[in-house]
């Protein structure tokens, strides 16, 4: 198996593990209403969603650095484009998990400080929640899906996957920024039937091209791209 095929088939695995680790990233205490005292009260659950959402990220960066010296011979300016803001997404995932982090860190507080200073508290952590929840669901999607965009875009130039998962990608990706724009002007909740179903086709196009990277690889492979 050549170096590039090798790749192609780690990104189609860093896909499934990116599905696990978003997963695990899921913290309950912190979207809980409650969340100041169940944070405190779940210290271990918040730090393992915080390696979870660590691990994405490493997933989104691994994909796209496994896949960029394949594609980028099909196409310079959007396997850059893919590369650059899969690396934003990554380092958006870090950002979040320190205010996670934070927010764990001021449940903590709120244990031991008096009642009457913990309004104050209480406001902090909402601001910090408030900063987690638009960096996850808004920065972070909307550069994963521009990123997207762009590799499927390739994809569908060069036929390096099939023309019809390609445009789903693009139009799931399309979705996605809609839902995020939603949450951004708080025209729409996270965690809603309405927010995932607009998630759900990118959710499904980024399983199918695991599943095809993992077992089919490219339809092309670099030596076939344009001179």
């Amino acid at each position: 198996m050549s170096t590039a095929s090798f790749n192609i088939r780690l990104a189609g695995i860093l896909v499934f593990a990116g599905i696990g680790a978003g997963l695990l990233s899921v913290a309950p205490a912190i979207d809980s209403p409650e969340y100041l005292f169940q944070a405190a009260q779940q210290p271990s659950q918040v730090k393992i969603a915080a390696m979870g959402q660590v691990l994405l990220g490493l997933c989104y960066l691994g994909f796209a650095l496994l896949l960029f010296p394949v594609v980028r011979h099909f196409g310079e300016t959007l396997s850059l484009g893919f590369l650059s803001f899969r690396i934003l997404a990554a380092s958006v995932a870090i950002v979040a998990t320190v205010v996670m982090l934070a927010i764990l860190n001021l449940s903590q507080l709120v244990e031991v400080h008096r009642p009457d200073e913990i309004s104050a508290l209480t406001t902090l952590g909402d601001v910090l929640r408030g900063a987690r929840d638009q960096l996850n669901h808004v920065f972070m999607v909307m550069a994963l899906c521009a990123g997207n965009t762009m590799f499927f875009l390739l994809t569908f130039r060069a036929q390096l996957l099939p023309s019809w998962l390609s445009l789903w990608g693009i139009a799931g990706a399309g979705l996605s920024v809609a839902a995020s724009g939603a949450v951004l002007f708080a025209k729409m909740e996270i965690i809603t039937v309405e927010y995932i179903a607009l998630n759900l086709p990118t959710a499904t196009a980024e399983l199918l091209v695991g599943f095809w990277l993992l077992f089919k690889g490219l339809q092309r492979a670099p030596q076939e791209c344009p001179a």
